[in-house]
């Protein structure tokens, strides 16, 4: 069954230990609300289907709240469809009127509080994989740093250390948090039933003996809770970036025609080391590039046997496993082949599907076009073909 993955953003908390007058999931950055950082990396992950928006349920703040969220999304063009629900008393309220407003297409979901705007693409990417594997409960966690003591409390009001818990079993928990939807549902209708109250929704699983997964969790989620962590928001910087790659590609060679990771239904070859996929080549620059990882004559040298009659598909899957480990988020790819023949039109929706696969990335974030050099030069005189690719990321550090 194709799964159909929704966030669910909690910003509807009162922010009480913050003490300050605006709602701490309210507060301006970067000259947005403080919940639509959150909002842009789901958006912007393949992963996503849809996000739901849980604001506080005073109606005049809710109000405010959902329209300023439809500008924002009006103005950025974005098309992912969008659901808002009211929080409610407690956060376990708050999840549950979301999950009452998620499509019943929905088969998993994730968590997130918006008081932790720093996680990245990549954990909803380690997350995802977790749930394609069959897991029903997944959530990202760190080692202790710190002895945890357990205390008593006299008469007095002072506090006496009871117990040293062993550190080595004990974690922190993060969000987001991802889920099977249909037993997320079950978890909290039990506690809603058995009146129980919980911190996170792994807790809910956890009551009806759903094994939850614990993974690695990234040391820059953290989470805005008192007024002092409010330095966080101007030491974490998000900015774009871009990679350009450019590969060419002699016609007489002895490989057949692949472009994309399409083979063309033509009689001219290529003469390569690889497979010769120009495009896919330099996607592959590009991508190295936005890295500052040099080229792909660094990681794949013609010279070595290891990648002769290699498949270019092959080689752009070892450069996407660097990307994952980078601290990038991939937004957009345009995409040019240069070449007189043959005619590349009839496969540019082909290649497109393919490369949106091969990113994890939507039709909207991938632009491919083919132009000629109007028979002049190289490409005009039939002797190659020429691909430029520009990509476009967000470099969070």
């Amino acid at each position: 069954m194709k799964k159909e993955i929704y966030a669910i953003i909690l910003a509807a908390g009162s922010g009480s230990r913050m003490q300050t007058e605006t709602r701490k999931q309210f507060l301006p950055y970067q000259n947005k609300p403080l919940w639509w950082q959150s909002f842009a990396t789901f958006y912007h992950s393949p992963f996503i289907h849809g996000i739901i928006l849980v604001f506080p349920e005073e109606e005049q703040c809710y109000k405010e709240a959902v329209t300023q969220a439809e500008m924002l999304i009006k103005e950025h063009n974005h098309t992912l469809p969008v659901f808002f629900c009211k929080g409610g008393t407690l956060r376990q309220d708050s999840v549950y009127n979301a999950l009452s407003v998620a499509p019943r297409t929905a088969t998993h979901v994730l968590v997130h509080d918006s008081a932790r705007p720093f996680f990245t693409a990549s954990l909803i990417t380690k997350l995802v994989e977790e749930l394609n594997g069959g897991m029903k409960a997944v959530i990202p966690s760190l080692p202790l740093s710190d002895t945890v003591k357990e205390f008593a409390v006299t008469k007095e009001y002072k506090k006496f250390a009871t117990n040293t818990p062993n550190r080595n079993f004990l974690r922190t928990v993060q969000t987001p948090q991802a889920f099977s939807f249909a037993e997320l549902l079950q978890a909290h209708a039990h506690i809603r039933e058995k009146q129980l109250t919980i911190t996170d929704d792994a807790m809910a699983m956890e009551e009806l003996g759903i094994p939850v997964l614990l993974i690695e969790g990234e040391r820059s989620n953290h989470k805005i809770t008192h007024k002092e962590d409010l330095s966080m928001l101007t030491k974490q910087s998000f900015y774009p970036c871009c990679g350009y790659g450019y590969d060419v590609h002699k016609f007489q060679g002895n490989r057949p025609f692949v472009l994309g990771g399409v083979a063309l239904d033509t009689d001219m070859k290529i003469e390569a080391h690889s497979d010769g996929d120009v495009l896919i080549h330099a996607l592959m620059d590009a991508l190295l590039s936005c890295m500052a990882e040099g080229d792909i004559g660094k990681h794949f040298p013609d010279s070595s046997k290891e990648f002769e009659n290699i498949s270019s598909l092959i080689l752009l899957d070892k450069v996407m496993d660097k990307w994952k480990q980078s601290k990038l988020l991939l937004s957009h790819v345009d995409l040019t082949v240069i070449c007189q023949k043959p005619k590349i039109s009839p496969y540019t929706a082909q290649i497109k599907k393919n490369i949106c696969r091969l990113l994890s990335l939507s039709e909207n974030q991938v632009n491919i076009k083919a132009t000629t050099e109007e028979g002049l030069g190289f490409t005009g005189n039939l002797q190659g073909i020429k691909a430029v690719a520009l990509v476009s990321a967000v470099k969070i550090g």
